[in-house]
């Protein structure tokens, strides 16, 4: 009954929960209006603990029901929204999904907060407030030791899988600077360097929840896998094609040469492009800078 997506929320959905009586769930939120820091950082701290959630705003609780009421529609909500999260690490959440009321000028704002690749979230306020929360069907609830103890240590697993991420990318850079060929030398030398792509196949496995949210990094890091199997696969080639004996080698070496210069040229800036935003998104830095 619960959207996965942001883009199905609507207000038929949205009433349908109101009528049941379905105030909150371990998914989602029902408030009248954008909730104090105190109570907003908790929720917020909840869904990015547990596994993500929706916050549905313009919706009051009446005498131990629900009715839609709507806010105000206004360009500052997401602003507003993000200015009450008092939450370290800081929590990503998106921008609104606005849905009108009929025959209202109220509408209702729908808040997703994901489940977080940076979990887990305490609260950034008093000391006495900062307590790890998760979320049940209940609504929010305590961390116990042990749930923190190994969101923790998912936390230090992840952080050590995205630097094996960056290094390797750092890594396919100086390779395919080795890989290309000068112009003087293009007819008569040729490198003998694969791209392995074993690393970045399985880590792409392996961190996909924790990068999926960052849709032009997974676009970026297809693109490489994608463009490496295609440059190994025509290495491949080459190498049985030139060892047979055939006159015409240095025609061969030569166009090889321009098709893998060529790949360089493109592949470096996707790669240069990815390390960029690893080192934005997750704070990674260069190790031999």
């Amino acid at each position: 009954m619960i959207p996965q997506n942001l883009n199905e929320w609507s207000y038929d959905l949205i009433k349908d929960l109101v009528n049941k009586k379905v105030n909150e769930s371990d998914r989602h939120d029902f408030k009248a209006e954008i909730p104090s820091a105190d109570v907003l950082t908790k929720i917020c701290c909840a869904f990015a603990n547990t596994k993500g959630g929706f916050i549905i705003v313009g919706v009051k609780e009446k005498d131990l029901s629900f009715e839609i009421k709507g806010i105000d529609n206004n360009i500052e909500l997401a602003h507003q929204f993000g200015q009450k999260i008092k939450a370290n690490p800081t929590i990503d959440f998106s921008l609104p999904r606005i849905v009108p009321i009929p025959d209202s000028s109220k509408v209702l704002a729908i808040f997703e907060i994901p489940l977080s690749a940076e979990r887990p979230h305490v609260p950034d306020l008093s000391p006495e407030r900062r307590v790890f929360q998760k979320r049940t069907n209940r609504g929010n609830d305590f961390m116990s030791y042990e749930e923190i103890k190994l969101s923790f240590q998912s936390y230090q697993e992840r952080r050590e899988k995205l630097k094996l991420l960056y290094i390797e990318l750092l890594s396919n850079i100086e390779q395919l600077n080795s890989m290309r060929v000068d112009d003087a030398s293009k007819e008569n030398t040729h490198s003998l360097v694969n791209l392995d792509s074993t690393i970045l196949t399985g880590l792409l496995s392996e961190l996909y929840t924790s990068i999926s949210k960052d849709k032009e990094l997974i676009r970026l890091l297809f693109t490489i896998r994608e463009q490496t199997k295609i440059i190994n696969n025509k290495i491949k080639i080459f190498f049985s094609e030139v060892a047979l004996p055939i006159t015409n080698k240095t025609i061969l070496v030569k166009s090889h040469n321009e098709f893998i210069n060529s790949r360089v040229d493109s592949l470096k800036p996707i790669i240069a492009r990815a390390l960029t935003i690893l080192e934005y998104r997750f704070d990674l830095k260069n190790p031999l800078t």
